[in-house]
């Protein structure tokens, strides 16, 4: 068992993250019951598996109880599925634990400037270079990029890869799916580049 290696390596056990759980919302009926199945795996260990020494934290959207378990009707699929009550249980017990499992709540300016601060900093140590550039003006770069972390983080290293490379920035902006989009109208036309 994994974590019979880690301890023989000298740790206390592992800690397992998994983000983007709400995919579960993508699957079909009895897959979604399986994968809550199997997530009792983690969050259970010591009724559901031999998972020892484990700590699991799985990572959702705040609206997967109202679009997933609410809209697909996951109580009413578990019940209709799994005949037996013993079958329920372990899916049962991970949806009441999604249900009233703690929501983080947004990061508030200060925060969001002091994650920005070590993206300048991580990024000033990975290429030996210092941003003479205040904190706050990366945090104003970033405020019209859309309201994700993600999101701002990716075009903070954007902005601040540019000012290495050229010693300046274009604009930057950020499409619907919240991926970057870099606008310069001197760049030539796909048909320009492309050459018979």
């Amino acid at each position: 068992m994994l974590s019979h290696l880690f301890r023989q390596l000298g740790y206390n056990g592992w800690v397992v993250l998994i983000d983007e759980t709400e995919l579960i919302g993508r699957l079909g009926k009895k897959a979604r019951l399986t994968a809550y199945k199997n997530m009792a795996s983690f969050l259970f260990p010591a009724q559901y598996s031999r998972l020892e020494s484990t700590f699991t934290m799985f990572a959702m959207g705040a609206s997967f109880v109202e679009d997933v378990i609410e809209t697909k009707h996951d109580f009413e699929n578990m019940a209709t599925v799994y005949v037996d009550r013993s079958e329920r249980e372990p899916t049962e017990k991970v949806l009441n634990h999604i249900i009233a499992a703690p929501q983080l709540q947004p990061l508030n300016q200060d925060e969001i400037l002091g994650v920005l601060k070590q993206v300048q900093d991580f990024h000033g140590r990975a290429y030996g270079w210092e941003s003479r550039l205040d904190v706050r003006e990366v945090l104003k770069a970033t405020e019209t990029r859309g309201y994700l972390l993600r999101t701002r983080i990716r075009a903070a290293v954007e902005l601040l890869d540019q000012l290495y490379q050229y010693g300046q920035a274009g604009n930057i902006q950020i499409n619907d799916l919240g991926e970057p989009h870099y606008w310069d109208d001197d760049l030539p036309s796909l048909d320009e580049c492309v050459q018979e």
